[in-house]
């Protein structure tokens, strides 16, 4: 071991009191003390003298304590935003779409103008000039195909999801 790896490795006591003293629980004093170490060795690596170890080691950590700190905690319904993030139900659209374009094409042309557009069966069944027994089949078939691919419940609504991506 090198004197300057040596000389870190016998800072290091002291250097997690510290940390101890500054950080707001004993896990972020260890990452700070690693963060602190870290930062010297890859200065002293790149060929930097450092006169007096000890203040800089601390004086580092110390700097480090005083940024503004990032997210660490684990996310609870308490601290959570109280509106979900736009990007899950994005993420779910996405989903959703692939899932209907895997649909055989006669089955999410109906359930298209079914759900997205809000046509009634009989609409459909004039348009598509099927009987409407034959357009509630089809839909049922893919809201039941896009129940598997989606894995959902047979309780959720298909529609919700495609109301969602609609708006």
């Amino acid at each position: 071991m090198t004197s300057d790896a040596q000389t870190l490795t016998d800072l290091m006591p002291a250097l997690i009191r510290l940390a101890r003293i500054l950080a707001p629980s004993p896990d972020m004093a260890e990452d700070m003390a690693q963060e602190a170490l870290l930062r010297v060795w890859a200065r002293m690596k790149n060929g930097a003298t450092i006169e007096d170890l000890r203040p800089y080691l601390m004086t580092t950590l110390r700097n480090a304590s005083t940024k503004p700190a990032q997210q660490h905690q684990e996310l609870t319904e308490q601290n959570t935003p109280g509106k979900p993030a736009e990007v899950w139900s994005r993420f779910a659209c996405g989903d959703v779409n692939d899932a209907i374009t895997r649909l055989p094409a006669d089955q999410a042309d109906l359930l298209r103008m079914a759900a997205l557009q809000g046509t009634s069966y009989a609409r459909i069944a004039k348009t598509f000039d099927l009987p409407i027994g034959t357009v509630m089949s089809r839909i049922s078939r893919a809201r039941a195909q896009l129940r598997a691919d989606l894995n959902l419940p047979k309780s959720k609504a298909v529609e919700t999801l495609l109301q969602d991506m609609a708006s």
